[in-house]
């Protein structure tokens, strides 16, 4: 059994990670995980470091990578001495849990430099999780998400996160668990205030139907508002607390292709306090 998530250091999290004890570490925290999300396309805040060591300087626990061009992968700052890829480059430098995104698209829209495809499987199946995003385009329906959830775990048993967003809103709590019983580990979806009518009241009749299901509750502070203040990310993060959230995801829309980093560690703090921030934030990688 993996050790929780707030108790593993470099060393940790350089071995393998089934969905299984990704699901139990995370659990085991108590709603005290931050993933951060990278534009791997974007330009670096500051020349000198990466945004993945950045984000990580700041508190967060697991990296996701996100538009990645599978068939020319590339790191923007990124440096082929630490790695031949995003994902191996950003592992290097950080030790983090890192994942990196598929996005979700109908079958008649492949194929598609970004989308998940056995192809583009095969070059990052080195990364510990994977994510698919679905975004609220043509065909892109619950049943296309559960097909390719389905499909991605016919090819791996490591942890799978799904998630699907709607200009209109929240889904009801079924869609989203019937991504668990599709073979996902994890479901991600708005934290309350995260959109349009997210009310700490229907988040938390999502997060019941995940976890029911087995699945990790994944809010997340995106569409923009990782850039928000320190006092409004941390009121989010503490209605997302008490929604019964497992873990919260902070979009790559902040600034500079990431979330704000002063944002990312008042979250830290607000949930989980200086001692888990400043050990997370200190850590070195020796350990």
């Amino acid at each position: 059994m993996m050790k929780r998530i707030l108790n593993c250091r470099a060393s940790d999290f350089q071995m393998g990670v089934t969905g299984e004890r990704l699901r139990e570490a995370i659990i085991a925290s108590e709603g005290r995980v931050i993933m951060a999300e990278i534009a791997v396309n974007a330009p670096p805040l500051f020349a000198e470091v990466t945004n993945a060591e950045l984000l990580c300087a700041f508190g967060a626990d697991l990296l996701l990578l996100k538009g990645i061009n599978f068939q020319q992968p590339a790191l923007n700052g990124g440096d082929k001495r630490f790695g031949a890829d995003p994902f191996s480059q950003v592992k290097f430098l950080t030790g983090r849990l890192t994942g990196v995104n598929f996005e979700v698209l109908p079958a008649e829209a492949l194929p598609h430099p970004g989308a998940f495809l056995p192809a583009h499987l095969n070059a990052m199946r080195h990364a510990d999780f994977f994510c698919l995003t679905g975004y609220d385009k043509p065909g892109v329906t619950a049943g296309r998400m559960r097909q390719t959830i389905a499909q991605l775990r016919e090819q791996t048993d490591k942890p799978i996160l799904a998630a699907k967003f709607y200009i209109s809103g929240l889904a009801a709590p079924d869609e989203y668990a019937s991504y668990i019983d599709a073979g996902a580990d994890g479901a991600i979806f708005p934290a309350p205030g995260g959109c349009r009518g997210a009310s700490q009241e229907k988040v938390s009749q999502i997060v019941q139907a995940v976890q029911t299901r087995g699945g990790l509750a994944i809010t997340t502070l995106s569409s923009s508002q990782e850039g928000a203040d320190c006092d409004t990310v941390r009121e989010i993060g503490l209605a997302s607390k008490r929604c019964g959230s497992d873990m919260h995801n902070f979009g790559d829309a902040g600034v500079a292709g990431m979330a704000d980093p002063q944002a990312l560690n008042a979250l830290s703090i607000a949930i989980r306090g200086r001692r888990h921030t400043w050990v997370r934030m200190a850590a070195s990688m020796s350990r």
